[in-house]
């Protein structure tokens, strides 16, 4: 048999191409974990079960994850696992969204002196997060995440495998559906671009 000339990695060792692809896992979750669990919990409304689910699409990302980096966007394909078991929970436990009570439970949790501001925030725009949970499904989401989770447009625009720009109008046309929604309603007394100043931009 003709010799290829690689030398066989030493048994219990890791090649360095599988190092370096787990080093970029391991930033990947440093970086989304925290706000993945804060996208599970608002859609739950369990804290636990947001855990859960977060462990449950990081272990499926890492068997993955190869497969992931060969993706146009391993952001966006990350996502897609991350909904997928968001969606399975709510579909076993035959439940909607807990986005409208869940963004109040979030304020509960926020530290101080955050929590207060927060929380007298939330307390009045009940309406506002029902509000948001009727858009459709891509404009929900591009408003959770920049609204309430807190990535920026870029990051928004990583996650939904779109361009900045798209994703920029997502979150536009989302604001304005829920500022008219929210106002048919119950006249909603300030803005939403005035409740966070400078978000989205």
């Amino acid at each position: 048999m003709r010799d290829s000339g690689r030398t066989p990695a030493p048994a219990g060792t890791t090649r360095p191409s599988e190092r370096r692809m787990e080093i970029a896992f391991t930033a990947f979750r440093e970086l989304h974990e925290h706000r993945w669990g804060a996208y599970a919990y608002v859609h739950t409304g369990d804290a636990e079960a947001a855990a859960h689910i977060t462990e449950a699409a990081f272990d499926r990302l890492c068997a993955q994850w190869p497969h992931a980096l060969r993706q146009p966007s391993a952001d966006s394909y990350a996502w897609s696992l991350l909904k997928e078991h968001v969606a399975g929970w709510l579909a076993r436990h035959r439940r909607g969204t807990a986005l409208p009570t869940a963004a109040l439970l979030c304020a509960a949790h926020a530290p101080e002196p955050e929590r207060g501001r927060r929380f007298r925030l939330l307390e009045s725009r009940m309406a506002l997060y029902a509000a948001i949970a009727r858009l459709p499904e891509r404009q929900c989401d591009a408003l959770v995440l920049n609204l309430v989770i807190g990535y920026t447009v870029a990051q928004v625009a990583d996650l939904l495998g779109v361009e900045r720009a798209a994703a920029r109008s997502l979150i536009g046309h989302a604001k304005r559906k829920v500022v008219a929604a929210v106002s048919a309603v119950s006249a909603l007394e300030v803005p939403l671009e005035a409740q966070h100043p400078g978000r989205g931009k």
